[in-house]
């Protein structure tokens, strides 16, 4: 099992401006997204939630959660979502849905980096972090 934990910071980006048009991010939000380039902290806290921070210039969130229980999140661009994260090896992956949108986000662990896929629809996009 692949330590998880620790800082990351956005390395490379592809296909993310149309992703975040599928999932009806607004144009002004999405250039200030395409723009950033934020870093991740993943930790666990002393009740056994994972947590992970994002910080952007423009924003900092908070996501808690335990593996396999539905949680109420609020997405970067402030739409409110409902979301559950499951876990296979090195693989995290995340359900978010809304009354009209169902987003998939699969976390691969490798160790040095995270490689985060989302899917809405057809529309996918795929973002790496590196280890700081």
């Amino acid at each position: 099992m692949v330590n998880i934990f620790g800082k990351y910071k956005l390395a490379t980006s592809e296909n993310f401006d149309p992703f975040l048009k599928e999932i009806g991010v607004s144009l002004v939000t999405r250039k200030l997204a395409n723009a950033a380039s934020p870093s991740l902290d993943v930790s666990q806290d002393d009740e056994g939630f994972y947590v992970i921070k994002a910080t952007a210039p423009f924003k900092t969130q908070t996501t808690k959660f335990k593996l396999g229980e539905e949680f109420d999140e609020e997405r970067m661009d402030g739409k409110k979502v409902k979301s559950i994260v499951t876990a296979e090896g090195n693989t995290y992956t995340q359900i978010q849905k809304d009354k009209d949108l169902e987003i998939k986000y699969i976390r691969e662990f490798t160790g040095d980096e995270i490689k985060v896929t989302s899917i809405c629809n057809n529309v996918s996009c795929l973002r790496v972090y590196k280890r700081v």
